[in-house]
């Protein structure tokens, strides 16, 4: 069993030196968005929103804007049905925008259990594997297979984010004990 702090504590400290070494970096670059809180459908909708509007504040097109909000929707359905439940069924996560000098980077954060942390290993690693072409064949293949696991995705997920973005999908796992994980992903969406 694990208490609330031990699961959020590793969310913040995270959240934290993101924020942190982002404003040591200094320059007109930064954070446009950040949270950390449990998922739900209004945080969802209210950070999708935010981000959108935050990405066509600094002068972006629409369509760079709406390539970030359908990576941004991508992560936090990939947080929904990946992320840990805690003991009052609800998945904390973090989340931050940023705009670089590439592009737009999308990062989210959260508990995953060892099994999921396998299982995200090994397709992330299949899908950064792939080129342009095998990204769009597979993608079209699993589109037309339409076949749902059991967590409720057909697998588009991280085919959809990888073909968005134009190159790999960052991510880490750190330990946080007792077989949980931070699940850390960076999706970086090209200038």
């Amino acid at each position: 069993m694990h208490d609330f702090e031990s699961i959020h504590r590793p969310l913040r400290e995270e959240m934290h030196q993101r924020l942190q070494g982002r404003a040591d970096s200094g320059g007109d670059m930064g954070i446009l968005v950040s949270y950390t809180g449990n998922l739900s459908g209004a945080a969802s909708d209210a950070l999708l929103a935010l981000s959108e509007q935050a990405v066509m504040s600094v002068g972006s097109p629409l369509k760079r804007s709406r390539r970030v909000g359908h990576v941004l929707i991508e992560a936090l359905q990939n947080v929904s049905r990946h992320g840990w439940v805690d003991a009052q069924g609800e998945t904390p996560f973090f989340l931050t925008l940023e705009q670089t000098p590439l592009g737009f980077q999308v990062q989210t954060g959260n508990i995953v259990d060892f099994d999921m942390a396998s299982e995200l290993r090994e397709r992330l690693a299949t899908v950064n594997g792939m080129s342009r072409d095998e990204l769009r064949k597979a993608y079209v293949e699993t589109l037309c297979e339409g076949e749902l696991s059991e967590r409720g995705g057909a697998g588009l997920g991280l085919l959809s984010m990888a073909k968005r973005s134009e190159g790999p999908l960052n991510y880490q796992f750190s330990e946080c004990g007792d077989e949980l994980f931070m699940f850390t992903l960076s999706v970086l969406v090209r200038n």
